[in-house]
């Protein structure tokens, strides 16, 4: 039974995915000017996911909570929370990682990387790190394409070298652990801020 509620959630993303990818193409422009979700204003009108008691027992940052969230949602149900911002979409970040398909989000978490203020970037760092820190399977990664786009989002961002390091080092390390997955060539990353 467990099985068949992973092949229904699989079809459900891949899906979404699809939807999201044909849609890409003729709307690009459309997709990038979307406005990120703000991470740190209130949001207007409460939503059921922040009345939802498992959203609220993980927004305290348990991990156990976070984990039993991310089973529960999945990647696509983790970034449906992301884009409601505030409260629900800081707890989104924090449960990515602890998603069984999380490779499934590097790809938006990328475009927001690009559409926010580099220095509001942290968060979405943290959790792109904290996907790429899981351990790998021997199965074939979730979205290529999407690994790949994040980690160039994130080689753009490591590249300014007017920001500051507390910006730029994260990005870094977050580069090093993609192109250990092959979402880019390691001789890439700026070497800049590393010990001398």
């Amino acid at each position: 039974m467990h099985g068949a509620r992973d092949l229904c959630r699989a079809a459900i993303l891949a899906s979404l995915f699809w939807c999201l990818a044909s849609c890409h193409g003729s709307s690009q422009d459309a997709l990038e000017a979307a406005p990120p979700p703000s991470l740190n204003s209130k949001v207007e009108k409460e939503s059921e996911r922040a009345k939802d008691d498992l959203w609220h027992r993980a927004g305290e940052g348990d991990p156990i909570d976070l984990a039993r969230l991310a089973d529960r949602e999945g990647a696509g149900g983790l970034l449906e929370g992301l884009e409601e911002g505030g409260a629900v979409g800081r707890t989104a970040l924090e449960a990515l990682p602890f998603a069984e398909d999380a490779d499934a989000a590097l790809q938006r978490l990328g475009e927001i990387v690009r559409q926010i203020d580099p220095g509001e970037s942290g968060p979405i760092v943290r959790s792109i790190t904290g996907i790429a820190l899981r351990r790998r399977r021997q199965t074939e990664p979730t979205d290529p394409a999407g690994l790949r786009s994040c980690a160039a989002a994130l080689l753009d961002l490591a590249q300014k070298t007017s920001l500051a390091k507390t910006v730029r080092a994260p990005a870094i390390s977050a580069l090093r652990l993609l192109s250990e997955r092959n979402g880019m060539e390691a001789g890439m990353i700026p070497t800049d801020l590393d010990a001398r």
